[in-house]
């Protein structure tokens, strides 16, 4: 993979009107995933809070975020290779875990996420991590974009936000990749 082939850059978003909760996705964030043409067909939210995409699948710990599945997403129940595109939005410290949602017990950083992601996504699927934590590079994936995510007015905290794409052709343990 080519350095020079990875979009990178900054974006400025709002903060989210009306959310319900701490935590919801920058304000026209995802309309602009779309427009770059981030996104999937057969969609997951790992973490999902109370995003509003009934059409996808979405994983929470907290019943009170009505997911379709209730359940802890580092080890999920969904098939392998069953979406297309997998977004992770996690509580990005432990402590706003514990603050915001209740859910500390059930933090993980950023890669324990990725690791369930990428058994999840289809090849050639979209894997995009919305986070403090800069992700490793994904088993058997590429990095497409790398972005920096940050809203106003408050721009103190900087978000990383990445999107992977699935190998086609996946990498055999042992092999060099």
């Amino acid at each position: 993979m080519k350095l020079d082939k990875i979009y990178r850059t900054t974006k400025c978003f709002g903060v989210a009107k009306g959310a319900k909760i701490k935590g919801a996705f920058p304000y026209g964030f995802l309309n602009w995933v779309q427009v770059m043409g981030w996104c999937g067909q057969t969609r997951c939210y790992l973490c999902s809070g109370l995003v509003d995409d009934m059409a996808a699948v979405r994983v929470d710990i907290r019943k009170e975020c009505n997911p379709t599945h209730c359940e802890d997403a580092k080890s999920t129940s969904l098939k392998s290779e069953s979406v297309d595109w997998v977004i992770i939005d996690p509580p990005y410290t432990k402590i706003l875990a514990q603050d915001y949602y209740k859910t500390e017990k059930h933090y993980h950083g950023i890669n324990t996420y990725t690791k369930e992601a990428e058994r999840i996504c289809k090849k050639g699927g979209l894997i995009l991590t919305l986070s403090y934590e800069i992700p490793k590079r994904i088993k058997n994936c590429n990095f497409i974009a790398v972005v920096g995510v940050y809203t106003i007015p408050f721009t103190g905290y900087m978000r990383c936000f990445t999107v992977s794409k699935k190998k086609k052709q996946l990498i055999e343990k042992g092999e060099e990749g």
